[in-house]
């Protein structure tokens, strides 16, 4: 049986593995001498083994490689030696740990340190001599300022496009001259000619669009000098041309004619207009005013003869305050002082105006004075908006250089609005005025002193 236990035992030890393993090359390796035959666990000595025996090699011991050898062993690491990171090889990373706890942790991010703002710095005893860097960085952090929407319109892309030209593939044939001679006999279609195009491009700048009710004043100092001509002339062009509600009232506190010179049609009086207190829609101001064949309407003023007061200012606010909301322009023939109520109460609310002389030196004067008075009063805006119209009101040579007398004039204005009107027989005629029976020289100045005007409707200092 103890024989047994022996082989058991024995056999237990032989299958243990060592513990530190050493890898050799199997060429260099020496063969191992055949080991003796261990003896029994009972015939074991037990002093110590002899010298022999101790010095004996290991048989897992390698013998050194020769030089013509190729060995696998890699060479050994000492303890005290640097590691070099080799940046082809993956970092190792340390093992990841799971669970509630860690999970917390591992999600909330690090919040980077607030930076420590300095206190507000005292001048007391005087500025330092390098800003405080806080100051900077304050400004740095802080978001630029909202765009409006007027600036963003005015970026879009969309809204630039209308500033490129676009040319037609038709051409718009002449409609006068030479030229609709020929389109008619021939058919071969030259274009419209310069003059055809000054007048689309004079047409252009009056069908401006007038922000809300647009204002303006007709004044000349001296009577005869063809204002009220001029107010039913204007009315009527801007009216053709625009196409839509354009008023003229009777502002001449002396009673004016400005009625009878656009065609009367009704009897009612601005007088009756301010008195009317249920006007709630245009068919209740159209049945107070006048209309002539270009769609011009006129609110004309009481008569002079049974009239109990004059008109003034408290009577224009009324009535522009009525009309403003039904017609997009609303023009006002004045009477011929500026000291006048009426006359302080239309310079106290128009946008544009027009100065009226005669084509003669007392006409000049009147003007110049106009002009004058207007800048120490008070009104210059107002001057910077306004066109003079030398009207001339008799046929013949006038006893003045008009083209000095515009360049005079054109240093107090702005460039383009000192407009010469020539004597026309249609309106020295009859009294009403119709627009188409006037001469083709005065429908064109006409027309021009309709677009100098229109120029300021999207201005944004009027008032």
């Amino acid at each position: 049986m103890s024989a047994d236990y022996d082989r058991l035992f024995h056999s237990s030890e032989a299958s243990q593995p060592d513990e530190e393993p050493v890898t050799a090359d199997r060429d260099s390796v020496a063969p191992a001498a055949p080991a003796p035959a261990a003896p029994a666990r009972g015939d074991l000595p037990s002093g110590p083994l002899p010298a022999q025996a101790q010095s004996a090699p290991s048989p897992t011991t390698a013998s050194p490689p020769r030089p013509t050898e190729v060995t696998m062993q890699m060479p050994p690491t000492k303890a005290g030696a640097p590691r070099v990171q080799n940046g082809l090889m993956r970092a190792p990373q340390a093992a990841t740990q799971t669970g509630a706890r860690f999970d917390q942790r591992a999600t909330t991010a690090a919040t980077p340190a607030r930076p420590t703002t300095a206190p507000p710095q005292h001048y007391a005893d005087g500025p330092s001599e390098s800003p405080p860097t806080w100051a900077s960085a304050q400004q740095a952090s802080v978001p630029p300022a909202p765009t409006s929407a007027a600036t963003m319109g005015n970026h879009r892309a969309i809204d630039a496009l209308s500033h490129v030209g676009v040319r037609s593939a038709v051409k718009m044939p002449s409609q006068r001259g030479w030229r609709h001679i020929v389109y008619l006999l021939t058919r071969i279609n030259l274009g419209l000619s310069p003059d055809e195009m000054y007048e689309m491009d004079l047409h252009s700048r009056i069908r401006r669009n007038a922000r809300d009710s647009y204002q303006i004043g007709i004044f000349g100092l001296k009577g005869g000098v063809g204002k009220t001509a001029v107010t039913v002339a204007l009315g009527s062009s801007l009216s053709k041309i625009r196409g839509d509600r354009i008023l003229a009232v009777d502002a001449d506190p002396d009673g004016g004619n400005l009625a009878d010179r656009a065609g009367r049609q009704s009897a009612a009086t601005v007088a009756d207009l301010l008195s009317d207190k249920e006007l709630s829609r245009y068919n209740d101001i159209r049945a107070y005013t006048s209309m002539n064949g270009s769609n011009l309407e006129v609110l004309s003023s009481e008569e002079y003869s049974g009239a109990r007061r004059e008109f003034n200012d408290d009577d224009w606010k009324g009535a522009v305050g009525i009309v403003s909301r039904y017609y997009n322009l609303v023009l006002a023939d004045c009477g011929a002082g500026l000291f006048q109520p009426a006359s302080r109460g239309v310079l106290s609310t128009v946008s544009g105006l027009v100065i009226v002389a005669s084509a003669s030196i007392d006409g000049a004067r009147q003007a110049a004075v106009t002009m004058d008075w207007l800048r120490q009063n008070g009104y210059q805006d107002l001057l910077g908006r306004s066109c003079v119209v030398i009207n001339h009101v008799t046929p013949g040579k006038p006893n003045i250089d008009v083209d000095d007398l515009v360049q005079q004039f054109e240093r107090h204005v702005p460039a383009g609005r000192v407009i010469v009107l020539p004597w026309d027989k249609h309106i020295a005629a009859g009294p009403e005025i119709q627009l188409d029976l006037l001469g083709r020289d005065f429908q064109r100045r006409v027309t021009e002193l309709a677009a100098a005007l229109s120029d300021d409707f999207d201005r944004l200092e009027r008032r």
